[in-house]
């Protein structure tokens, strides 16, 4: 057990810590995580540490994203997840074809996070695929990238060289491509969740940048996307 004055030196330096998250956050949450963290230090001393460092680090990322998310509109959330997407691209270029894989997973991971990003998804509440790849002029564009994504996917399996590529890129490739058609499915229905995922779902297709036509088609459908706006007006289907 800690003595008083350890107590108050641990509890001091947390109260500094818990300053990175949001203040509109530390306002609700930053007295009742403080005397959390004060009674499992009087429990078990310093090793308190070893489950609230790790937790700092996981959560205040998440509620500083998602303060920044809260002040947004719908249509600028889309926007900004277009800028992650595309700055995830130029970090992966910057850094050489190794860093791709760290990359797209870290982003995935951020942006899965944000539950702020996301209409509600229900798995039966979508349009058929042959109905979401008519709804627009670049929904055939999106549909074919994200056919190519899982083919490549599948490929990737019984061609890689190495346990990685078959188990990580193969896993990635199939993730997206399955994002991009879903979402051309959802946004009939939900043009804010149908845009998002299509545009997460582009991140593959950027970073292939020594190919030309992945990126040229992943910038047809931003345009596509970014142009169509962010109503909350469902997208009706060009045809049934």
């Amino acid at each position: 057990m800690a003595s008083a004055r350890s107590l108050a030196r641990h509890r001091a330096l947390y109260r500094v810590l818990l300053n990175l998250y949001p203040r509109s956050f530390r306002r609700g949450y930053a007295e009742p995580m403080t005397q959390v963290f004060v009674d499992h230090l009087r429990h078990v001393g310093a090793r308190a540490w070893l489950r609230t460092v790790p937790d700092l680090t996981r959560t205040v990322p998440t509620e500083r994203i998602d303060a920044i998310m809260s002040r947004l509109g719908p249509g600028a959330r889309v926007v900004a997840l277009a800028f992650v997407v595309l700055g995830a691209a130029v970090v992966a270029i910057g850094f050489g074809g190794g860093a791709v894989p760290i990359v797209a997973v870290a982003v995935v991971a951020v942006l899965a996070s944000q539950r702020r990003l996301f209409v509600p998804l229900s798995h039966r509440d979508h349009a058929p695929l042959r109905h979401a790849v008519v709804q627009t002029w670049w929904a055939p564009v999106a549909a074919l990238l994200g056919l190519a994504m899982l083919v490549a996917g599948v490929g990737t399996i019984f061609e890689a060289h190495n346990l990685g590529g078959r188990i990580v890129g193969s896993a990635l490739l199939l993730a997206f491509g399955g994002a991009m058609l879903f979402g051309l499915m959802r946004r009939p229905l939900d043009r804010m969740a149908g845009n998002s995922m299509i545009l997460l779902a582009t991140i593959p297709a950027l970073l292939f940048f020594w190919v030309i036509v992945p990126p040229l088609a992943a910038i047809v459908i931003w345009i596509g996307v970014l142009s169509s706006g962010f109503s909350d007006r469902p997208a009706v289907p060009a045809a049934s």
